[in-house]
């Protein structure tokens, strides 16, 4: 499958919390002390957040878990630094702690999800997508149906994607959702569907390189030379140092050889 778009994810660190003093990890205490100095310890890893203290704010987060393996805010907060850092297995395992502690957190399954994406575990990406979109408020739901549609696609089920990713349009119109619509068309050997698809991408943007590209094949495909010249030349003058300018210079240079 060629050039899908995923939109890469921006996780947010959301709040800011003041603290006093910082307290020295002690295990030591009644089980009250030492979940009160665990929530010490997370409001001060989130102070170190938002002043971008990568290192601190892990290091308070591992110490307010010292003190109280059970709280899910901390585990959820600790997995999507390791997120970010991009130590998928330390991810997962924190963020499905979390989950296991409290399956409330409303961020927990989307981020589940990313991780299998990354590890290619599409049926668990599906999986959790599907607990986001079942929950009130899910933020972007037209991006977790494309990020849903893709897992369905690499999953196999191409009926499923078109689905998903129709779901995703009765949201709102958007461009990079109807050329991964129209090339699930297009593997699926419906060219007329996949042709529309890519036409209403390029009226919604005129510049998109890509969109012009697979309709140019598509009009090649049926012989209209003209029409496929017009989108070549367009890919070219919108991306000009892309990969696809360089193959439209060679169709163009074959279509010319032709005539």
């Amino acid at each position: 499958m060629r050039s899908l778009i995923w939109k890469a994810p921006v996780i947010l660190l959301l709040g800011v919390f003041l603290f006093s003093s910082c307290a020295t990890t002690d295990l030591k205490g009644s089980p009250e002390e030492k979940n009160e100095l665990a929530r010490k310890k997370f409001r001060e890893a989130l102070q170190f957040g938002s002043l971008n203290q990568r290192n601190e704010m892990m290091k308070a987060l591992k110490e307010s878990i010292e003190l109280n393996p059970n709280d899910a805010n901390s585990h959820f907060f600790l997995g999507r630094e390791y997120l970010l850092g991009r130590d998928i297995d330390k991810a997962e395992s924190e963020l499905l702690k979390s989950f296991e502690l409290n399956n409330k957190l409303r961020d927990t399954p989307r981020l589940l999800a990313q991780i299998y994406i990354r590890k290619q575990d599409w049926n668990k990406a599906i999986h959790y997508f599907n607990e986001d979109l079942s929950r009130p408020g899910t933020q972007e739901p037209q991006q977790v149906y494309n990020w849903l549609a893709l897992s369905y696609y690499n999953l196999g089920n191409r009926d499923q994607a078109e689905i998903e990713w129709k779901k995703a349009l009765d949201i709102k119109d958007n461009a990079a959702i109807r050329l991964n619509l129209a090339l699930a068309y297009r593997d699926g050997s419906k060219f007329g569907l996949a042709k529309d698809s890519l036409e209403k991408a390029v009226k919604l943007r005129p510049r998109f390189s890509q969109a012009h590209f697979e309709l140019a094949e598509l009009f090649l495909r049926e012989n209209k030379k003209q029409k496929a010249k017009e989108h070549f030349k367009n890919v070219i003058l919108y991306s000009p140092s892309s990969e696809f300018a360089m193959r439209s210079k060679e169709y163009l240079i074959r279509i010319s050889q032709k005539n």
